[in-house]
């Protein structure tokens, strides 16, 4: 391209300047359109993720009251469990445990023993804390003895059972049982 080249678009600019004009406009907008269409298709990606997110909150937004719901259970249920686990020094009340048993299943509880707890795990968040107790009484009373021990609000592993007669045609029994409650680390 020379100066005289250069005069010559110089002049049919002067002579068609809406021509021209309207010529980079076109080339500018479709620059422009290009762009937008390549931008598009991530946008159409992270819009469909976004419809998605949107879905999922909305799912969970109705369930949102059930969830909460099963939340609060759940911190109830963590609270009483908590309320209800064993200190291994308060001696006194982990016995009397035992005897409130006693009392409601009419059993006579013979021998009761705290045993020396093993080495506690320590990723473990509880202590398991060994008896060794004895109960005689009738199949009904040592029976509701269990069942009361089973069913109370203490965490209990039953790790041995025994039932025998205390005499061969006595109607008492003896049950001789090896348990680990749950109690405080």
């Amino acid at each position: 391209m020379n100066a005289a080249d250069i005069m010559e678009w110089i002049a049919v600019v002067r002579r068609h300047p809406l021509s021209v004009l309207c010529g980079i406009i076109f080339v500018v907008c479709g620059i422009i359109s290009w762009l937008t269409y390549d931008d598009m298709k991530g946008l159409e990606l992270e819009r469909n993720q976004l419809s998605q997110d949107g879905d999922l909150m909305v799912a969970t937004l109705i369930t949102g009251p059930s969830v909460r719901t099963e939340l609060e259970t759940i911190r109830e249920v963590t609270r009483r469990l908590d309320d209800n686990l064993v200190v291994e020094d308060n001696l006194a009340e982990n016995l009397w445990y035992f005897y409130k048993i006693e009392q409601l299943s009419k059993a006579h509880l013979s021998e009761l023993h705290q045993l020396n707890p093993l080495m506690p795990d320590s990723r473990s968040l509880y202590r398991r804390i060994p008896y060794s107790l004895t109960v005689t009484g009738t199949y009904e009373q040592t029976g509701a003895f269990l069942y009361a021990i089973e069913t109370g609000p203490r965490l209990a592993n039953i790790a041995s059972v025994n039932f025998r007669r205390t005499e061969p045609d006595s109607p008492s029994l003896r049950l001789e049982v090896n348990l680990e409650l749950l109690g405080k680390k």
